[in-house]
């Protein structure tokens, strides 16, 4: 093999390990499903992911902020979603999977908007 074939392979191999790392979702627990009821902060519809900022209330009666991170644009709209799906402001429910480290980011699971529509992310 030449030089340029085996530069070229490396170069390959070392983006496809990025490429699988960034997909790894082995952060989160997978096996809890916590829901959160509470208000949307922000909802950003851009890829790689769709990102929603959400200030749930504690069994205490506190607000507490979450990060939660859904599928892509792509994958979630064709369970339903767009990116009018949820605007600030908006009071919902959610079910997700926390993180492992008790942070308060999270992976979407369902979301039930304001007019009632259950909206599910399928990673």
């Amino acid at each position: 093999m030449t030089r340029i074939g085996l530069a070229a392979l490396a170069v390959g191999l070392a983006l496809a390990g990025a490429a699988s790392a960034h997909h790894a979702f082995n952060m989160y627990d997978n096996s809890k499903y916590t829901p959160l009821t509470g208000t949307v902060k922000s909802y950003s519809w851009k890829n790689p992911h769709v990102m929603i900022d959400f200030v749930a209330v504690d069994a205490g009666g506190q607000p507490e902020p979450w990060s939660v991170e859904c599928s892509s644009p792509n994958i979630i709209g064709r369970h339903g979603w767009s990116s009018a799906s949820l605007k600030a402001g908006d009071k919902v429910e959610m079910v997700v999977h926390p993180m492992k480290d008790g942070s308060h980011i999270a992976l979407m699971v369902r979301v039930t908007t304001p007019a009632g529509a259950v909206l599910k992310d399928k990673m």
